[in-house]
């Protein structure tokens, strides 16, 4: 592969190279954060890492984009303008996120009344608790978040085929650094959406995927030996320029609806469907006076640790502190009628239900965890690891939620201690 094009500064290529190893130690303690109990106290001490790795990301980027304006790098010899055009257009779109999303994490953390910490630096609350500010920097930083994955896949791709059709891939199409930043993001993406159940398939994933890589690099290394040079135009053109800006604008714009696709969340929430009062926004009377919870056996603790874990990311089960968090705060909910949490926004689909009359008991939740879409079309309950059409699974599910959001001290519970394990049928004509 030829070397990086002429007319980069050395602040440029130091910063440019330093951000893929900053963002790979960034992408390591967020999946590590995401996929730990929001209840550890390690949780807290990855969210101090994640926010000091992000500082020093950005103090690189603000280097990389200074040293931007000062430099005037041509195309290396056989990559068309256009082609490198593309190329700049996807780094500093990069760049300008990257630019942007410690920012919106900032606004993120102090919005939800979270302590920043750059390691043992603590920086000052600056913004009052405000969930619907809360809500819009969650959207719009888990937004940049995607739409980073759009650009690094837009990036790996289009080296891929530069490769093999002018013998320039991620080094030498790309300003210094920003081949590998996409390369080795998307690896850990890869990894991120292998593991998200668990560990085990992860290494295999990214095998794969640097295996897919090291073939084209291959067939690109043999074509190359067999292809003839070919002049090309290395002015790059006004009109090279705005189509690789529009075409970079376009993929942002796919990468911002992200979160709404994959999970249904919306920057903005309406008016709650039923008031608050005296700041209480949970469900403070049980609706049903005694539960029948199962201890937690070995499959319910496999449960809760793959796929219930989940579920705190988007639901509060307690009450005080923080309540609502993308969706309702589930204190106290079965036996409740749907939709009825003070000081939430619902669904129009979750409002039929309430005026239709559903009411959350056992069977109702297990129907509606079985795949909430089906269940309910419209709703923007979506469970994060996927629809739970096994019944063994809804059983223990349920029974962790009811141990979970039952008051403590033991009012409105009762343990079974001869109850079935979870999943397990009762005897015939055992009371369920």
């Amino acid at each position: 592969m030829a070397s990086p094009p002429p007319g980069y500064s050395r602040l440029g290529i130091v910063s440019g190279w330093t951000l893929p190893f900053l963002y790979v130690a960034h992408s390591a303690v967020t999946i590590m954060l995401a996929r730990t109990d929001r209840l550890l106290p390690l949780r807290e001490e990855l969210r101090g890492v994640h926010y000091l790795v992000g500082g020093l990301i950005l103090v690189a980027v603000v280097l990389r984009l200074w040293a931007w304006t000062r430099e005037r790098p041509a195309p290396p010899p056989g990559l068309p303008a256009s082609a490198f055009a593309w190329g700049r257009a996807l780094a500093l779109a990069t760049l300008l996120l990257l630019l942007a999303a410690p920012l919106l994490g900032l606004v993120y953390a102090w919005a939800d009344g979270l302590p920043v910490r750059f390691g043992p630096l603590a920086l000052p609350q600056l913004l009052e608790r405000d969930r619907a500010l809360w809500q819009a920097a969650g959207y719009f930083h888990s937004g940049l978040g995607f739409m980073l994955v759009v650009l690094n896949l837009a990036t790996v791709l289009s080296a891929g085929l530069l490769l093999l059709r002018f013998g320039h891939g991620l080094v030498s199409a790309f300003p210094p650094g920003h081949g590998l930043f996409a390369f080795l993001g998307l690896s850990s993406t890869v990894y991120a959406f292998a593991t998200f159940r668990s560990p085990e398939p992860g290494p295999v994933a990214v095998g794969v995927f640097w295996a897919l890589a090291a073939g084209v690099a291959a067939l690109a290394w043999w074509l190359g030996r067999r292809r003839a040079p070919r002049a090309v135009s290395r002015r790059v053109s006004p009109a090279a320029r705005v189509a690789a800006g529009l075409g970079a604008a376009a993929l942002l714009l796919f990468g911002a609806a992200g979160p709404w696709l994959l999970f249904r969340v919306s920057p903005f929430s309406g008016p709650a469907d039923v008031a608050v009062v005296d700041g209480v926004d949970w469900h403070v009377t049980p609706a049903v006076a005694e539960l029948s919870i199962r201890p937690p056996d070995a499959f319910e603790r496999q449960v809760e640790a793959e796929t219930f874990k989940w579920c705190r990311f988007c639901h509060n089960l307690q009450p005080g502190g923080d309540q609502h968090k993308v969706g309702p705060n589930l204190y106290n909910i079965v036996g409740q009628r749907a939709g009825t949490v003070p000081g939430f926004a619902y669904s129009e689909a979750m409002r039929r239900a309430r005026e239709a009359g559903l009411v959350w008991t056992e069977e109702a939740l297990a129907a509606y965890i079985a795949d909430p879409q089906r269940n309910m079309p419209g709703t923007t309950m979506i469970v994060s690891s996927g629809p739970i059409p096994d019944p063994k699974v809804q059983a223990a599910i349920i029974n962790i939620l009811k141990r979970e959001t039952a008051p403590r001290g033991g009012h409105g519970r009762q343990a079974d201690p001869s109850a079935a394990p979870a999943g397990e049928e009762r005897p015939a004509g055992e009371a369920r």
